[in-house]
């Protein structure tokens, strides 16, 4: 049976179903009348049996309104599916996901014609480092005159006057264009389906022709703002095979620490760590670095306040690098995954790095205990070598590493491998999947 078939049948029933409620309604109205009149000719008539017809009437009316509406979706769904395979015009796919007016004044789909589009979707937790990012990108000189724009697409579960106040703050903070209202149901069906939104904010890349060239660009852009442009797949994979591409730099920037690039340059000794839960090591780090001050020139960053921006970045570079080479056996790929996993599975780190090239990348216990024979090591450096060469050497010598060795990927993934063979024995990993919640917290 065809669609419009379908409805039409629906509504033919839906209109007898409110029919009968008029009529019904309407022999209620009369009998009630007679029943109150001087000579109680109603008297004695029962109002429940029309009551009771009543009830059934208005509950098959608001189940076929109920179905009509279900139907109507999945119809719009399916035309959504077929335009976004089909589609030649970028105008004709955001035509039929979403209204035709966006921003403050009255702006026509139609101004997007021959121009590629980032979908930056999100609910209304956008943070500020990802707005001044993509504001800093939209104002690019060359971003307009290369006919991209950026349009913002809100998805949310529920809404309410408190979340129409935060969206209309929201969007009053953007330059580019955004829906006048929260997205159809059917639209944030769609996205949430096919583009596999999850409330994380995400960038889709569509070029002029409506296809998609990445999936999320949101990733390549907090990595590396600007310089990501055109944001495709493809420039992902190009940046990551930029020659002496370097993790550290791009997982601790200014954002974790305003001089980084500074301590980059001039080479600096770095000792990076963190603990949300651990904090009696975190003092004991301290303390040792507190002593080794005036034996070892050193800048000490605790990342602390900044845990949800460093966390971010470090998923971003895994998910980013996997997305260019799913290949998880470089060196590269190895060092980003075993921080990750010290940090998700022993709750704290411990870095110490000489610039930008890290040297240890230690469990928060092993860095502390490494670090608590900080004399002994201060003894042992020389012309030749270097404190973070000792610290390094002694490292390997005391620190016996567990049987067993696995790691985390976050969940942001979208390609993950289906199966990884081990590093160090090439046997196959056991795979198991961990569903984690911090109440709010990263």
């Amino acid at each position: 049976m065809s669609y419009s078939k379908d409805s039409g049948e629906m509504s033919a029933h839906i209109s007898i179903n409110f029919y009968y409620i008029i009529v019904i309604v309407l022999g209620c109205s009369v009998l009630f009348r007679g029943m109150t009149s001087e000579r109680n000719e109603f008297l004695k008539q029962d109002l429940s049996i029309l009551l009771s017809q009543v009830m059934i009437k208005s509950q098959s009316f608001e189940k076929e309104t109920q179905h009509l509406k279900e139907e109507e979706e999945e119809h719009l769904y399916r035309k959504i599916e077929e335009v976004s395979n089909s589609s030649t015009d970028i105008v004709e796919l955001l035509s039929i996901l979403f209204c035709t007016k966006y921003g403050s004044s009255t702006v026509k789909v139609e101004e997007l014609k021959n121009k590629s589009v980032m979908l930056l979707i999100s609910d209304l937790n956008l943070s500020n480092d990802d707005l001044a990012t993509l504001t800093s990108i939209y104002n690019a000189s060359t971003f307009k005159s290369d006919n991209y724009e950026i349009m913002w697409i809100p998805i949310m579960e529920a809404h309410d006057e408190v979340m129409q106040k935060q969206f209309l703050d929201m969007r009053s903070r953007m330059q580019w264009y955004t829906c006048e209202s929260m997205v159809s149901k059917t639209a944030a069906k769609f996205i949430q389906k096919k583009w596999q939104f999850t409330q994380q904010t995400k960038v889709v890349v569509l070029n002029q022709q409506g296809k998609v060239v990445n999936m999320d660009s949101m990733m390549m852009i907090r990595l590396w703002g600007w310089k990501a442009f055109p944001f495709t797949e493809l420039r992902g994979h190009e940046l990551w095979n930029t020659q002496g591409i370097n993790w550290f730099e791009l997982v601790v920037d200014k954002t974790i620490y305003p001089f980084i690039e500074h301590c980059f340059e001039r080479k600096e000794l770095l000792f990076l760590y963190d603990s949300a839960e651990d904090t009696e090591t975190v003092r004991q780090i301290e303390e040792y670095l507190g002593k080794i001050n005036n034996s070892v020139s050193h800048i000490a960053i605790r990342i602390g306040t900044k845990r949800e921006q460093f966390l971010t970045r470090l998923e971003n570079c895994i998910s980013s690098k996997m997305q260019a080479t799913s290949s998880i056996y470089d060196s590269l790929t190895q060092e980003l995954l075993e921080l990750y996993t010290t940090y998700k599975k022993h709750g704290g780190f411990g870095i110490i790095a000489r610039g930008s090239s890290m040297v240890v990348n230690a469990r928060l216990t092993d860095f502390a205990q490494v670090l608590s024979q900080h004399q002994t090591l201060i003894k042992r450096v020389t012309q030749t070598q270097a404190f973070e060469a000792v610290f390094e050497e002694h490292y390997k010598q005391v620190i016996v590493k567990p049987r067993c060795h696995g790691f985390y990927i976050p969940n942001m993934v979208g390609n993950m491998p289906k199966s990884i063979k081990c590093i160090v024995c090439s046997q196959y990993m056991k795979t198991a999947v961990t569903f984690e919640c911090c109440h709010g917290e990263h």
